[in-house]
């Protein structure tokens, strides 16, 4: 017996041995309801990072479940309040929360609300199982919490309203949204929730905000969904009305870890006044199904003579106050550092810039559509394509930055003005005149599908442009103050497949750098017209669909050599071309014969107007084009 207690002791200290090594500290948070919650809240299901950004989503932000039988009851009457526990205090038909716990609340109240003061450690779960709450105030109000979760009950219709006017504060702090949390606050469930936030915002927390789950409704007099350090979506089910932004993050004093959204999955339709989506740092889309419009449209955008004078900086339209207004930003997507799209489909139809980043803007997959009344993609500093498929429909500037990069993907464009323009950034300062050029200002395609249909310039650099790779098709301008390609100091190619067709007034050629470039006139063609560049035998090396009157064709691609002989035929019928005519092989059948050559050298030149590079990007170079007649200095961010 002796040695069966002792074997019996000694087994459970080694037991207990390992598990000290294993768990010390876990075992030693486990003290408490609180310490637990606090771990599970610290667990995440998804870890993200973007640098110093901390984008993942907790275990619980998406944990709807509850213990029915262990949780608080609330029921809301018109006239009263009850509450089956001493930790949910009444006072008429206001509950507030005074500890940690769960929490069901139903029933419904034409002047009902729902507070939360509870220890500054406390996780506060609130379970919307069928309310309707209507306030002369706020309804709900977070006032004191670690994190509070709003979960919506499997099945459940939820309704929170606030007034049209009050006035409410938690300490020194205005109290403006229907749903209103000075602490983080996240949302999950399968239910549905319609927010009406009839005296300014919607859904807004001062801390971190999230969105796991659930069909959120929000219509909002201002702000439809804010958090002010960060916003987190996935799994949710989004509808935004408002007034001014749809949805933000805006904290201006730590951007370097906060002011962020992130959106990992989902689907979101976002109607807006200003912005639909603002970022005061990052702003990043990893998936989803995101649909967005911003002004009433494209069609709402403001008419263009050549508006690039006296921008403003790129912070001038973020501020931490969420009753700030942001009256001339109509923008889809905007952060004052950097945009990334890493995937998912994106569908914006913007009185104003589509995509705008104070500083960089990266796309590395997904879909994106584009309908913009101003630019279509804007960077202050650089663009860079990876992957993924850009289709600009609308666009007074298509894609603009310093520095543009074209490495993979699929990017079509149609342009009232430049299809691409490298060009200074957001200030003004940095804009070129007329005649100037930037060797800093870089338009570099590596690969990738790029289409430009641009009544400007279609391919502009006010400083080099450069084509290593890829296909490239530009119908360029019929107006003779612009070229399919238009360069500041250089413009070369040394790799891809490339046909520019347009007007010969300012019609630029490319320097052959490794690859033979081809630039000639030719008679003037209609809208419509195929446009060919053969061999001798009349197999297609290059080919493109003219959208409008034409008369120069530049064109390279690897196939092209010294001492050989090549057509320019157009009119014709092509074998196997895709919907904008291109194909680099095959016949091609009927058509004329406007150009015919030999390549004696690397160029062949045979019309046009400049060599390779000339005057600051063209008659207009980011600054006042010939027939302007106005400057307007508005502050365009």
């Amino acid at each position: 017996m002796k040695r069966r207690i002792l074997c019996a002791i000694i087994s459970a200290m080694i037991i207990a041995s390992f598990t000290a090594c294993g768990t010390q500290s876990e075992t030693s948070t486990q003290t408490s309801v609180t310490e637990t919650a606090a771990n599970q809240t610290a667990a995440t299901s998804d870890e993200v990072k973007d640098g110093e950004y901390d984008l993942s989503f907790s275990k619980r932000d998406a944990d709807s479940s509850y213990d029915e039988s262990a949780a608080a009851k609330i029921t809301f009457t018109d006239t009263s309040a009850e509450s089956s526990s001493g930790s949910a205090e009444v006072s008429g038909t206001t509950v507030t929360i005074k500890s940690e716990g769960t929490y069901i609340v139903s029933g419904s109240s034409k002047d009902g609300k729902i507070v939360v003061d509870a220890d500054e450690n406390a996780k506060v779960q609130v379970v919307f199982n069928g309310i309707d709450l209507t306030s002369s105030g706020s309804p709900f109000v977070v006032k004191s919490a670690d994190k509070v979760f709003i979960t919506l009950a499997d099945g459940t219709e939820n309704t929170v309203s606030d007034s049209e006017s009050y006035s409410e504060t938690v300490g020194e702090t205005n109290i403006d949204a229907a749903i209103f949390s000075k602490e983080d606050l996240s949302i999950n469930g399968s239910g549905k929730l319609t927010v009406n936030g009839n005296y300014k915002h919607g859904i807004l927390s001062k801390d971190d905000l999230v969105l796991a789950g659930g069909t959120v409704s929000v219509k909002a007099a201002s702000t439809g969904v804010e958090g002010k350090d960060s916003l987190k979506i996935k799994d949710t089910n989004l509808t935004v009305d408002a007034g001014s932004d749809a949805v933000r993050a805006t904290n201006i004093e730590d951007t370097a870890t906060k002011g962020f959204v992130y959106i990992q999955s989902g689907t979101l339709t976002l109607t807006s006044e200003n912005d639909a989506v603002q970022a005061s740092s990052l702003l990043r889309i990893d998936g989803g199904d995101v649909n967005i419009t911003t002004g009433g449209g494209s069609d709402n955008g403001k008419t263009h003579a050549e508006e690039n004078f006296g921008r403003g900086g790129r912070m001038d339209m973020f501020s931490s106050n969420s009753d700030s207004t942001d009256t001339d930003s109509a923008k889809g997507l905007k952060a004052a550092d950097a945009i990334k799209l890493e995937g998912g489909s994106v569908n914006i139809n913007s009185s104003d810039d589509a995509l705008h980043s104070g500083n960089s803007l990266t796309v590395d997959g997904g879909e994106l559509q584009v309908s913009s009344g101003d630019d279509g993609l804007h960077s202050d500093t650089t663009l860079t394509v990876n992957g993924g498929k850009i289709n600009i429909t609308k666009s007074y500037e298509g894609i603009e930055s310093g520095e543009i990069t074209v490495n993979d993907g699929t990017v079509i464009v149609k342009s009232s003005d430049d299809g691409f323009n490298a060009a200074g950034g957001n200030n003004g300062a940095e804009r070129q005149g007329m005649f100037d050029s930037d060797s800093s200002k870089i338009l570099t395609i590596n690969g990738g599908y790029v289409y430009v249909d641009a009544d400007g310039d279609g391919l502009d650099s006010n400083g080099v442009l450069k084509i290593n790779g890829g296909t490239i098709l530009v119908n360029g301008p019929s107006n003779d103050g612009n070229g399919a390609l238009d360069s500041g100091t250089s413009c070369e190619v040394t790799g891809g497949i490339i046909i520019a067709i347009g007007s010969s007034g300012m019609a630029e050629s490319l320097t052959a750098n490794g690859q033979c470039s081809i630039m000639t006139d030719v008679d003037s063609q209609a809208a419509g017209t195929t446009v060919a560049l053969t061999d001798s035998e009349g197999n297609i090396l290059a080919s493109i669909t003219s959208t409008k009157q034409f008369n120069n064709v530049v064109a390279s691609t690897p196939s092209v050599t010294k001492g050989e002989s090549y057509k320019i035929i157009v009119g014709g019928t092509v074998d196997g071309a895709d919907s904008y005519g291109f194909t680099n092989s095959g016949k091609i059948s009927g058509g004329t014969t406007a150009a015919e050559f030999t390549m004696d050298s690397e160029s062949y030149s045979n019309g046009g107007s400049r060599m390779g590079g000339g005057m600051g990007g063209g008659m207009h170079g980011g600054g006042m084009k010939p027939d302007d007649g106005n400057m307007d200095f508005k502050n365009q961010f």
